[in-house]
């Protein structure tokens, strides 16, 4: 870039064009003062003021018409280059002239010359300019040609690519692009299906209108649709869709994208776990109805034995009853949830807590009751939660185990000073099944008792360290009846 192109850029080539118009103009107008300061005529002048004034008004109206063209803005300098060039060339010329034969009337020349000489150079840099325009915005048509066949070229890779079916339809309803995968998905081929009204597949026209409504309004794209796909070969599978609306004109008729999702495996699974679950349901109920009457004359006979014969045996008869009791009221609170818990009642927590240690065979752990708050809940079950805690603490604590029962500002809680739970397993300890004393008949149902209860009655437990380093749980948002200051 040359010296004079570096000046034009610094100044500004529709500055420089305005500059040099508002020059020749202001030349013009007191050029007339020649009159009384030489011999000149006032024809002359007036022909020259008007030469040089026009070409002046002309470089003005062109520098103030540039920006309302179709000549890009950084293409100015380029004009406002041939304008300094067209004057440079002139002033070349009557320099030559003025050393080789003389000028007559240099100042005349000059202005009128170079004035025309720049409305000369306007015109060859307007025509450059806009030749190179049409230059540059055919490249960028190109370029943006190219980028959009690239960005056209990658979305459908990704509309090929994805296992979810995709279609788009047009305001009749009548597909107008379907991927793969929804071909693949029901059984026709793309030929087929495009053209065709989406009643071809779709079972429900209901849902069309439905989702058609919910574009209207604008709320589709939020909602996930379900209906029942009718393939080529007449097999009906579950479907799920979500659906948007297409960029369209306003209030004018619109395309609909679709991202379908075939459900009907899930479905099934759905449909046969909760046929399970019911059957666990009946027969949890069943095995507990079978074995309550059982358990309760073997808990009546057993309290008839002779505790002198053998006194240890006796105590583990009764304990076994016991224990086979529990494991009723337990199986039933894990299998049937809210079903098998009666209507709640006033329970006092201190009175049931120590129960529940009576229960418990621990001599050597300590228990120590420090909540004496009454709140509303089966007494049954509440006693079982603290028993089930309580022999956990002794499990896994030890022997000689502190635990302690506490209140809480909107529940209770239960810790001790064992070992503890390991973070990572803080959520584990409640899964069914889990235990750490499968060798001792552990069946991984007294803390999935536990948390199925606060489930129950909307309470919430957690699992924290205790002060001392033990295991303490948490339960709140209990529904406290009374609650006695300490």
């Amino acid at each position: 870039m040359g010296y004079a192109s570096r000046v034009i850029d610094g100044v500004g080539g529709r500055r420089l064009l305005l500059g040099l118009g508002g020059l020749y103009v202001l030349v013009a107008a007191v050029f007339p003062a020649a009159l009384l300061l030489g011999d000149r005529t006032a024809n002359s002048v007036g022909i020259i003021s008007v030469l040089t004034g026009a070409a002046g008004l002309a470089l003005l109206y062109g520098g103030y018409r540039l920006p309302r063209t179709d000549i890009r803005a950084d293409l100015y300098g380029d004009i406002a280059e041939w304008c300094v060039r067209g004057i440079g060339v002139m002033l070349a010329i009557l320099g030559f002239i003025q050393l080789v034969a003389g000028l007559n009337d240099v100042a005349a020349n000059v202005f009128v010359l170079t004035s025309l000489a720049g409305l000369a150079g306007f015109g060859m840099g307007n025509h450059d300019a806009r030749a190179k325009t049409r230059a540059l915005d055919a490249e960028e048509r190109q370029r943006e040609a190219e980028r959009y066949s690239r960005e056209l070229e990658r979305y459908h890779t990704i509309v090929e690519t994805v296992n979810d079916g995709i279609y788009v339809a047009d305001c009749d309803d009548r597909f107008t692009l379907v991927n793969g995968a929804y071909a693949n998905m029901t059984g026709y081929d793309r030929e087929e299906l495009v053209g065709s009204h989406v009643s071809l597949v779709l079972d429900e026209t209901s849902v069309t209108a439905e989702i058609r409504s919910d574009l209207d309004a604008d709320i589709a794209g939020r909602q996930t649709y379900s209906a029942t796909m009718q393939t080529a070969g007449g097999e009906r599978r579950d479907i799920e869709a979500n659906v948007a609306r297409l960029p369209g004109t306003d209030g004018g008729p619109y395309d609909r994208v679709g991202v379908v999702r075939d459900v009907t495996e899930r479905n099934e699974r759905e449909r046969r776990l909760e046929e399970q679950n019911e059957r666990l349901d009946s027969f949890a109920g069943m095995l507990a109805h079978e074995l309550r009457n059982p358990v309760n004359i073997g808990q009546i006979y057993s309290n008839r034995l002779p505790r002198e014969t053998n006194p240890e045996a006796v105590e583990y008869v009764t304990e076994a009853f016991d224990r086979i009791d529990n494991m009723i009221d337990v199986m039933l609170v894990v299998t049937r949830g809210r079903e098998a818990v009666s209507s709640p009642s006033s329970v006092s927590l201190a009175d049931v807590a120590e129960a529940a240690w009576d229960e418990v065979t621990a001599p050597d752990a300590t228990l120590a009751v420090a909540v004496e708050a009454t709140i509303r809940a089966d007494e049954t079950y509440v006693r079982h939660l603290f028993r089930n805690l309580f022999e956990n603490s002794v499990e896994h604590g030890g022997s000689g185990v502190a635990i302690t029962v506490g209140g809480l500002p909107t529940g209770f809680y239960v810790e001790d000073d064992g070992s503890g739970i390991p973070a990572d397993f803080r959520e584990r300890v409640f899964e069914t099944g889990y235990t750490t004393a499968s060798e001792r008949g552990g069946m991984g149902l007294g803390l999935t008792f536990v948390r199925e209860m606060a489930d129950v009655y909307d309470w919430t437990c957690t699992v924290i360290e205790s002060e001392s380093g033990g295991a303490r749980f948490e339960f709140e948002n209990v529904a406290v009846v009374e609650s006695v200051a300490e």
